[in-house]
Order: structure tokens, then C-alpha cells, then sequence
């Protein structure tokens, strides 16, 4: 037992106790000696007697048994004899068979006769003479002269019953002797076994004593030690840096250290007995610590997994300052019932310290919160312009030019296009950062992705003459559930970085299935320049560029391997990086795709509402002056006859009474956004089947579903291209049939035969740029021209190619489709001579 301050106060009195325990144990054992042997003699006495009283009992029992039964014949023979009629020898007889009866029954039913009756033949015997006794009870029960009358009867069958009774009682008497001898040696058996387990009884507790006073020794020691443990708490308890306060369960203060007079400011003599809730807490906090008392007593008794808690709180100085502490409560067993003992540390450095931590943390995160939004604002706002930019470029192109013109104008959209995928980058960059990346989760043909967009940069690798080979192993495994775009963006990304720094060598693409379902390995390796070993920690950051400023030989933002980073993350995956400086660099991007369970299937989208042929009336809202500009002058350019509207709420009341063929709606406007626009429209009025398509800066999968939800069919992203809305309005209408082409061209002011082999000559070459790893874009504007064309069947299935591409799952159809392409226009123009092709944008440059 420990005192307030740490002592052992019972140390002494257990000693004497200690000393005491051998004199106790051998006068105890020696009173369970005499007692045994006592009883033993006792109860031997008590059992001989029993067995002999209950085996006189018993054979008296049989012997009285035949007895009645002769006297049962003798009364029988009497009133045989007797002539007179004396009713007295009738009464004697009745009363004889009455005193026989029974002793019969208890024969035959009786617990102590149940040995007899197991005996062969004892059943049988005691059965018949119940039998001649149950015979003559008509007569036992009537008047005399019936008795008189059956008196031959009764004495012919007491003859054997006389004999049957007799051999009953003898068998019955050997029976009970033998099992009383039996009992008389079992008892005597076990008394003499008892007898002889007295003496190992008394060795063991002879020895019980031996071992006593061995752990007395022991115990002594063990209080010596305990008592130097007890003189060492004390002056843990008085020389700890930490607080350390003993009480009641009812918060009275017993021990006060030194460390708790320095945090608190009382001294012991002003702390011993008082209150700690009410002298050491807050006022608005003492509740709150009762309440935690209370439970700290409650649960003391159960077992508790790391100790007790450490818990945050305030406490009251002296001076009624308040202090931060960390407070640790336990329960520990004093000498008059359990104590709580508290452990409490001043943390007002640390705490002052984390709030300055979170305060520098907090203007961080705003910082970073800020060149977020700063990026995703300024990203989407570049859109404005240089959809303004690209879209006159593409109108512009439309016009009589020179060859210097037409140079200087394939090298604005060019640098315009490069711009587009530097915004693009910042915007998947500010995604990624801020965890908003969206990833679809449909089948996707793993290998075909990875070969598309290996094709895709094949052109690219050998203008700066590297090698570029892919390796699939266990690739045919079947598909596996991801985003197909994404992922090629990562291969695109990773190739397109080794290519940069890369010339004259190889860069190898290893796809890995080998391992278990569904675990993807993916390895690029090249035989470039390498990075530097204090580089390679930074490589994943955004914007960076390694080499200077000055003398970078290879353009680019330095975003794509952070957006690659960001990718894999989102993906659940992991990338690493090996490299050695003038041998080459590999990437190792493991990711885990579970497998598909059904093929890919051409996504059922939503299809715009056809309308008729001829000419569209389309109403364009779009609060931008200059988006309306170039896309008024597309849509005129298409036969289109255009209504502008400068917002969503100008859009809706036009929308109301007139009907259009096609309302392009832009989603960002003040007043009234695209979004709201589309849901009123499609709420009332003379539009509400009208298709409706969103002009947008936002290509997310969730910003397309918020479309889609307010009832837009469909949506361009901007920067608008001259192809994606010839497509989508050729998509809207039956392509026009063959025969009306050339009346068409010749309305133009064109020549036929020019403008046709023109464009027959953009089909192919953009069927060899999808080989390449073309987009959704491509696919739109080549649909576009073989609506021009007439090839409906051509137009209609690069509409659907169109979609498939934009949902990632048109990898492993491509090649056919493609063909098939090609025989269509061998078809249609089998002797056209191609002229030499423009030159094709660089991969990654732009959609």
C-alpha cells in the first residue's frame, strides 16, 4: 500500500504476518488430523451398525412372511374342520389372509427386495402367490357361508404357496447376507483407503510447510525491494519535471510535487486537501473534468490496450492565468480505496509553437488555394481569346491566299494550337492538385491504347530519327476497367518526354501483363540524354524545365510528367524513375486495372433531334463579341441562317416563341448562364425538342453531365473549329445526296472537279492521321467533308467513331473502320490523284 507521496505504510505489518504463517499452517494441519481420524472411527461404527440393523430387518421380514402364510394353512384348516359354524374362526381366517396380503406386495414392489426379485425365478414366485391371493378374495370379501364354501379351494392352493414362500424366504436370506458381507468389506475397504491417505496427506502438508516458509523468505525479500522501489518513487515523485498530483475519488488533493507547484504557483501546504476541480481548472471546464473523473474511476477496472490517455486541456495558475497542458489520469489502489494520480506537463511553448505552424500552414494552403483558382481562371479566360484567334485563322484560311500567306497562316494556328495544350496542361495541373481529376471506368483494350498512341508519335520519334518500338507481353489477358484517355495521355506524355531528349537513338514501350490479374506494368525506356541523379526527386514537380533558361534545346511547359504524376495517383498507381546521365533514362508506371467483364460497347449517347434538310435556323448565344463573330460566320458559311442573342436571358425570350432548327448556347454569361438558359427552354416554349449545344470552356466528364442534365444534346469545346461544327451540323442533317454535290459547288463560285479531288485528298490524309493517333476532333471534321462529299454511309459511321473516340473506347475498331473508310472513297473516286499534303501537325501540338 502506497501513502500520498509515494510510501509502502503496510510493509511492516506484512512482515509479521509472513512470520506468523508456518505456526498457523502446522496447527491447522495438525487439527485436520485428529479431526480425520476421528470421523474415520465414527463413521465405521455408524456404517457396521446401519448394516446390521438392515439386515436383521430384512431376513426378519422373510421369515415373518412364511410364518403369516402358515398360519394363514393353519386358519384355512380350522374352519375346515369346525362344524358348529363359530363365526370367530371366520374373523381369524380374514384377519390372517389380511397380515399375508401385503407382506406379498412388499415382496413384490419394495426398493429393498429389488435384489430378491432380479434373482432368476424370485419374479415368478412372488407373481404366482399374488395370483392365488388375488383368487381368493371373492370369498375373503363375502359372508361366511361363501368363505365356508371355497374353504377346499383355498386350503388346496396354499399347499404350493406354502412351498413357494418358503423357497422365497430362503433364497432372500442367502441374498441380503451375501450383500451385507458385500457392504461390510466395501465400507471396511474404503476405510482402510482412507487410513492410507492420511499419511501422504500429512507428508504434503508437511511439505506445504517447507514451501511456506520458503515464500515467506521470498516475501521478505520482496518487501525489502518494494520498499527501496517505494523510496525511489518518492524521489521520482518529488524530482519529476512533470506535474504529478495524487487525490480522492472526490478531487481532494493528498500529494503535490514539486513540478505541480511550479506549473500551478501553490505550494503544497496550500494545495494538500483542497479541491483540485475546483482550485486547479477552469470555471467554464470543471464539469467537463468531474465528468472525466468519474469515467477514469469507472473503467479502472478494465483492462486498457497502450495505456492511459493523453488528453489536451487547460488548467487555472494561480495568478488566473490560463495555462495548455497535456494531462494523463490513472487509478491506482491507496490504503483506504483507489486514488487518482495525474501526470500533467505545461505545453504552452508547444502550443504556441503549433499555432504559429498552422497559422504559416493556413497561408499556404490560401497561397496555394489562390494560384489554383488564379491558374483555373486565367486558363479558362485564355480560352475567350484564342477561340476568337483560331476560329478567324480557320475562317481566314477559307479566303483566296498565297503560298506566303497561306505559310504565315498554317504558322499562327500552329503556334495558336500549341497554346491550346499549354492551357489544356495548366488546367489538368490545377485538377490534379486540387483532386477534382474525373476518371471514366469502362472496358478499355489496354494494348490497343498503348499501340495508338505509339503510332501516334511514330512520325514525331523518326523526325528527330529515333527508333520507337512497342513490346506487349501477356497483353492479350482480355480488357480491363479504366480511362482509356487518360491513359493514353500518360503513354503519350511519358513517349513524348523521351522523345524530346532523345536524338538519333531508340525508345522502347514495354507493356506488362505478365503478373496477376489485373496488376499493369508499363515501362518506357530511352537512350537519351539522361538526368542528373540531384535532379531526379524534382522531375514530377510542375514547370519543371531541366537545363537553363537560355539554352533549353526542347520546348514545353513542364507539366507533363507532373500531369502524368497526377494521373497515376488518381489511378491508385505508382511511377518511378531510373536514369543514369548519357546513357538514358526509364519510367516505371505500375497500376492495378481490374478486369472487364463484357467487351466495350459504343457508348448509347444521346443523339440531337434530326431536323429537316435545307437550310438551319440556328440562334447563337454568346455573350462575347468576338466568339459571336466567328461563330456567326461559320454557321453563314454553312447555309445557316443566324439569330444572335448577347445572354442567357436575351437566348430564353427569343427561345420562347421562335422556333430554331439548332440553339448553340455558351454556358459562362452574366444575367442568366447557359446551363439555367437550356432548362427554361427546355421547360416551355416553341424549342423544348430543339437540339441544343453547349459552346464551353469545360470538357470534364462531371461538367458534360451537368449538360446533359439540363438538357443540351451535346457540346463543342471551344476553341471552336471550323470541322467540329461542320460535323455537328452535318450530324444534325441527312447528308445531301451525290447528284445535288455538283450544283452545290458550282452555287459556291467553285470549280467542281478541284474542290472535289481537294477533298477527297483531306479524307485521306485524315484516315492516315487516325492511324497515327488522331482525335475526336479529326474524326469530326473528315465527317464534316464526307457529308460534303455525299458519303453518308462514310459521314454517319465517322460520327460514331467520333463518339467512341470521345468516350475511350474505340481502340480496338479503329483499323477496321479505317479500311473500310478507304474502300469508300476508292469507290467514289478511284482514279483521283492526291495532291502533296500539307504538312501535318507535330502530336501533342493540338486537337
Amino acid at each position: 500500500m502506497i501513502d500520498a507521496v509515494g510510501r509502502d505504510v503496510q510493509v511492516p505489518r506484512m512482515r509479521c504476518c509472513v512470520r506468523l504463517l508456518p505456526a498457523v499452517f502446522a496447527l491447522v494441519i495438525l487439527a485436520m488430523g485428529v479431526t480425520v481420524w476421528t470421523l474415520q472411527e465414527d463413521a465405521r461404527a455408524q456404517i457396521e451398525e446401519m448394516g446390521t440393523a438392515a439386515t436383521d430387518s430384512t431376513q426378519w421380514f422373510l421369515a415373518q412372511s412364511e410364518v403369516e402364510a402358515l398360519a394363514l394353512q393353519r386358519a384355512i384348516l380350522l374352519m375346515e374342520v369346525d362344524t358348529t359354524g363359530d363365526p370367530a374362526l371366520a374373523r381369524d381366517l380374514r384377519r390372517r389372509f389380511d397380515i399375508f396380503y401385503p407382506r406379498i406386495q412388499t415382496l413384490r414392489s419394495g426398493r429393498t427386495y429389488q435384489r430378491l426379485r432380479n434373482e432368476p425365478g424370485m419374479a415368478e414366485a412372488l407373481a404366482g402367490l399374488q395370483a392365488m391371493l388375488d383368487a381368493q378374495i371373492p370369498a375373503i370379501d363375502g359372508d361366511d357361508a361363501t368363505l365356508r364354501a371355497a374353504l377346499p379351494v383355498m386350503g388346496a392352493a396354499m399347499g404350493p404357496g406354502i412351498a413357494q414362500i418358503r423357497h422365497v424366504s430362503l433364497e432372500g436370506v442367502r441374498i441380503f447376507a451375501d450383500k451385507s458381507a458385500e457392504r461390510r468389506e466395501g465400507v471396511a475397504r474404503a476405510m482402510t483407503t482412507l487410513s492410507l491417505l492420511v499419511v501422504p496427506l500429512f507428508l504434503v502438508l508437511a511439505l506445504s510447510v517447507v514451501i511456506l516458509s520458503l515464500m515467506v523468505r521470498a516475501a521478505d525479500t520482496r518487501n525489502r525491494r518494494i520498499a527501496a522501489v517505494g523510496s525511489r518513487m518518492q524521489s521520482l515523485f518529488e524530482a519529476s519535471i512533470d506535474a504529478i498530483l495524487v487525490a480522492r475519488p472526490d478531487g481532494r488533493i493528498l500529494g503535490f510535487n514539486a513540478a505541480a507547484q511550479r506549473i500551478y504557483g501553490y505550494s503544497p501546504a496550500e494545495a494538500m486537501g483542497s479541491d483540485m476541480v475546483d482550485l486547479l481548472t477552469p470555471r467554464d471546464q470543471r464539469a467537463a473534468v468531474r465528468a472525466l473523473l468519474a469515467e477514469v474511476r469507472d473503467r479502472r477496472a478494465r483492462p486498457r490496450d497502450g495505456g492511459p490517455d493523453i488528453i489536451q486541456a487547460t488548467a487555472r495558475h494561480k495568478s488566473g492565468r490560463i495555462i495548455p497542458v497535456e494531462v494523463s489520469i490513472s487509478v491506482a489502489e491507496g490504503e483506504d480505496g483507489p486514488l487518482l494520480v495525474g501526470f500533467v506537463r505545461d505545453v504552452s511553448r508547444r502550443a504556441a509553437e503549433e499555432a504559429e505552424m498552422i497559422e504559416a500552414r493556413d497561408r499556404a494552403v490560401a497561397g496555394e488555394q489562390a494560384k489554383t483558382r488564379m491558374i483555373a481562371v486565367m486558363s479558362h479566360e485564355m480560352r475567350t481569346p484564342l477561340n476568337g484567334i483560331l476560329g478567324l485563322l480557320d475562317l481566314l484560311s477559307l479566303t483566296p491566299l498565297d503560298d506566303r500567306q497561306r505559310q504565315y497562316l498554317q504558322a499562327m494556328e500552329h503556334s495558336g494550337r500549341m497554346l491550346l495544350g499549354h492551357v489544356n496542361d495548366v488546367l489538368d495541373t490545377s485538377r490534379a492538385r486540387g483532386g477534382r481529376l474525373v476518371l471514366a471506368a469502362a472496358p478499355v483494350d489496354l494494348r490497343a491504347v498503348v499501340a495508338a498512341a505509339v503510332d501516334g508519335l511514330q512520325a514525331q520519334a523518326r523526325a528527330a530519327g529515333n527508333c520507337l518500338t512497342l513490346d506487349c507481353q501477356g497483353a492479350d489477358q482480355g480488357l480491363v476497367v479504366g480511362d482509356a484517355a487518360r491513359l493514353e495521355q500518360i503513354v503519350v506524355n511519358l513517349v513524348g518526354n523521351a522523345i524530346k531528349f532523345t536524338e538519333n537513338g531508340t525508345i522502347r514501350v514495354d507493356l506488362d501483363r505478365t503478373g496477376p490479374p489485373g496488376q499493369i506494368e508499363l515501362r518506357v525506356t530511352d537512350s537519351g540524354i539522361g538526368i542528373p541523379e540531384e535532379d531526379l526527386g524534382r522531375i514530377f514537380d510542375e514547370f519543371v524545365t531541366l537545363g537553363s533558361t537560355f539554352d533549353r534545346k526542347v520546348e514545353g511547359t513542364g507539366l507533363g510528367l507532373s500531369i502524368v504524376k497526377g494521373l497515376v495517383d488518381a489511378m491508385g498507381g505508382e511511377i518511378d524513375v531510373a536514369s543514369e546521365p548519357g546513357q538514358g533514362t526509364a519510367f516505371r508506371v505500375g497500376l492495378h486495372l481490374p478486369p472487364a467483364k463484357a467487351q466495350p460497347q459504343r457508348p448509347d449517347l444521346p443523339a440531337p433531334a434530326p431536323v429537316a434538310s435545307g437550310d438551319l435556323k440556328v440562334l447563337l448565344v454568346e455573350d462575347n463579341a468576338i466568339n459571336r463573330l466567328v461563330a456567326r460566320e461559320m454557321l453563314r458559311r454553312q447555309g445557316c441562317h443566324v439569330l444572335e442573342a448577347e445572354d442567357g436571358l436575351v437566348g430564353v425570350q427569343m427561345a420562347q416563341d421562335e422556333r430554331f432548327d439548332l440553339i448553340l448556347m455558351d454556358i459562362s454569361m452574366p444575367r442568366l448562364n447557359g446551363i439555367d438558359a437550356a432548362r427554361q427552354i427546355r421547360a416551355e416554349g416553341a424549342n423544348r425538342h430543339s437540339p441544343i449545344v453547349a459552346l464551353t470552356a469545360h470538357a470534364m466528364p462531371e461538367d458534360l453531365a451537368r449538360f446533359r442534365e439540363a438538357g443540351m444534346d451535346r457540346a463543342l469545346v471551344k476553341p471552336l473549329s471550323r470541322a467540329d461544327l461542320v460535323s455537328m451540323i452535318e450530324g444534325l442533317r441527312p447528308a445531301p445526296p451525290a447528284d445535288d454535290l455538283d450544283a452545290l459547288i458550282v452555287a459556291s463560285g467553285r470549280d467542281p472537279g478541284s474542290l472535289r479531288q481537294r477533298i477527297v485528298a483531306e479524307l485521306r490524309e485524315g484516315l492516315d492521321q487516325l492511324s497515327d493517333g488522331g482525335g475526336a476532333a479529326l474524326a469530326h471534321r473528315l465527317a464534316g467533308s464526307a457529308a460534303v462529299l455525299g458519303l453518308a454511309e462514310m459521314h454517319q459511321g465517322l460520327i460514331a467513331l467520333e463518339r467512341d473516340l470521345t468516350a475511350g473506347c474505340a481502340s480496338g475498331q479503329i483499323a477496321a473502320d479505317l479500311r473500310k473508310f478507304r474502300q469508300m472513297l476508292d469507290s467514289y473516286a478511284p482514279e483521283t490523284v492526291v495532291p502533296e499534303a500539307e504538312p501535318r501537325r507535330q502530336a501533342g501540338a493540338g486537337p
